[in-house]
């Protein structure tokens, strides 16, 4: 089993895939459901509910680049990251138990914009060991979506 065989970086990009979704999934489920927001962790520093927004919306947005060959499908990814918390950010409001924040909306498009940063800087390492094992674990290579011509 070699990091260059397509079935090995198709189990390998599921699994990734599979995180991010389930990360998602945290995220969404600590941002609506009354005892897992970010007050439950009862960090002793001022504004600790901004830092867990912050890391939170990092990690999650970190899985992306890696996961997508283009800049303009990374920039996608990041662009309807941020529309999620903002959307999040508003049903917040309509729940008893939560309130909506500009402070958290922005909190988490910080953490967007470094988590995918960070995430391209992964990927770009990632080509620069391997351009084959970076191609082969994005979803927008070898799958049909792209063709050679059109990758930026």
């Amino acid at each position: 089993m070699s990091l260059s065989d397509p079935q090995t970086l198709r189990r390998i990009r599921l699994a990734l895939a599979l995180v991010w979704l389930a990360l998602g999934l945290a995220v969404l489920a600590g941002s609506l459901l009354p005892d897992l927001g970010p007050s439950s962790f009862r960090i002793p520093l001022p504004h600790a509910d901004k830092l867990v927004h912050f890391l939170a919306w990092a990690l999650l947005a970190g899985f992306a680049p890696p996961l997508l060959l283009r800049f303009a499908s990374r920039l996608a990814a990041a662009s309807a990251l941020f529309l999620m918390s903002g959307a999040i950010e508003l049903v917040q409001g309509l729940l008893p138990t939560r309130s909506a924040s500009f402070g958290d909306l922005a909190a988490n498009g910080l953490g967007i914009a470094a988590g995918t940063a960070a995430g391209i800087v992964v990927a770009m390492l990632l080509a620069r060991r391997s351009r084959s094992i970076a191609t082969g674990l994005a979803f927008d290579a070898g799958d049909g979506l792209v063709t050679a011509g059109n990758r930026s």
